[in-house]
């Protein structure tokens, strides 16, 4: 019986050690499991922080360079000519909307890079039009200027035969008044140079008709095509009130986001 006791005893002693050993052990790994979720929770906080604030700045900056846009827009407009230097500016602002962009597209999330991505095409298409623009304006100019209408020519040669229109008036209103035959007149000097003249009308009114209508087609066709570009303004204008709206309301959302988890489904 003693024995027996004895050894019970010394199976619930050994018992009893395993059991606390492994209480310990699960203690410990419970405390370490807590800590790395505090570790990985504090990470993930700190993590949201970082992106809100890399997407502020971007979306911010983005803004910038899109407002910059509208300036050198109005600006270039106001100033009612086609000074290279306003595009050229206008295409570099444009350049940095695009590079802004690009980061939103990987900071995300997508309704705020769609709209961004919105907003870059139709300014950059814009660039393109003014560009296209200016180089119809100064072509038409340069092919106007090129075939000036002879309207010089044109008016000495239509005064030149109304004279000499009078003068053989005045010489047939001679010749009835003399009771004389007017067939006396063929041959007549004045009436080789009413002939010259005519023909000297006919010639510098053509010429002035060719060129005149060749300009008004020029001109009308330059206008033609501005008018398409305008239309394309227009749209893009449209379009770009949208997506300004689309891309401020897709902004704040994805700004007021608290959770790490949220900001990272939604890219």
């Amino acid at each position: 019986m003693p024995l027996v006791v004895a050894v019970l005893g010394f199976a619930a002693t050994g018992f009893g050690a395993v059991v606390g050993a492994r209480a310990v052990k699960f203690g410990a790994e419970k405390s370490a499991e807590a800590v790395r979720r505090q570790v990985q929770d504090q990470g993930t906080v700190e993590h949201g922080h970082w992106l809100r604030q890399q997407r502020f700045n971007t979306y911010e900056s983005f803004l910038e360079a899109w407002d910059e846009c509208l300036r050198i827009t109005q600006a270039y407009a106001d100033a009612d000519n086609s000074d290279s230097t306003g595009l050229e500016n206008l295409r570099l602002a444009a350049d940095r909307m695009a590079e802004r962009a690009r980061r939103i597209a990987i900071l995300g999330p997508p309704e705020v890079t769609y709209a961004a991505e919105s907003l870059t095409e139709t300014m950059q298409e814009d660039v393109k039009v003014a560009v296209r623009f200016t180089e119809v304006a100064q072509a038409a100019i340069a092919e106007v200027d090129g075939r000036p209408i002879p309207t010089e020519e044109a008016s000495e040669a239509t005064e030149e035969y109304l004279c000499r229109s009078r003068q053989v008036a005045e010489l047939v209103a001679t010749h009835r008044s003399q009771g004389r035959d007017l067939g006396e007149l063929d041959g007549h000097p004045l009436l080789r140079a009413a002939m010259e003249s005519i023909e000297r009308y006919r010639h510098a009114s053509r010429e002035a008709r060719e060129a005149l209508s060749a300009n008004l087609e020029r001109i009308s066709s330059a206008a033609s095509e501005a008018f398409s570009m305008g239309d394309v303004l227009i749209r893009n204008k449209q379009a770009r009130e949208l997506s300004r709206e689309r891309f401020t309301s897709a902004a704040r959302e994805a700004l007021s986001k608290a959770s790490t988890p949220d900001l990272q489904s939604d890219r």
